[in-house]
């Protein structure tokens, strides 16, 4: 697996829990396979973004929407921002907090990005910060077989579409 040494730091700086329970090996395990789907992420690269999901069925789901094809996947994280050509850009945060099960991890972030797109109140140019929480569930080749994103898209959001 590839290696991202800023994804080791930001594992390493994260208060985590979980890790007596499924012990050192699996949690390496975890911690590289999740490096490398978010280093591929973080460097912006569709191809190697697309061969950290399993082949047999593995998927993304963003807030209750699924994709699953590699044309999916790639207009979802082309769309999103992970190559500097969608909604954001510039995308980074912290990780601050995980938990490992010996199946999965639950990742809860901080993330940062500049709005790329203009949006009635919410002008292109502005920074956003939007709480996430993914469940990473990965197979034993360490490919993603399902990774479930739950985001605080509040931030992104014009306050007028908001339901009051």
């Amino acid at each position: 697996m590839k290696r991202d040494s800023r994804v080791q730091e930001l594992i390493r700086k994260a208060p985590n829990k979980g890790v007596a329970t499924i012990g050192e090996e699996r949690k390496m395990f975890l911690d590289a396979a999740f490096e490398e789907h978010f280093g591929a992420e973080l460097a912006g690269d569709l191809p190697a973004i697309n061969a950290s999901y399993s082949k047999d069925g593995g998927h993304l789901n963003f807030n209750g929407v699924r994709y699953e094809s590699e044309e999916e996947l790639t207009a979802f994280h082309k769309g999103f921002g992970f190559s500097n050509e969608g909604m954001l850009s510039g995308i980074g945060g912290d990780i601050t907090h995980i938990t490992y099960t010996q199946e999965s991890m639950v990742v809860e972030y901080a993330l940062r990005a500049t709005i790329e797109i203009d949006l009635p109140d919410a002008p292109k140019g502005r920074s956003v910060g939007v709480p996430m929480c993914v469940v990473y569930e990965f197979d034993e080749a360490g490919k993603l077989t399902s990774e479930r994103v739950y985001a605080d898209s509040a931030a992104v959001l014009p306050k007028r579409f908001l339901p009051i």
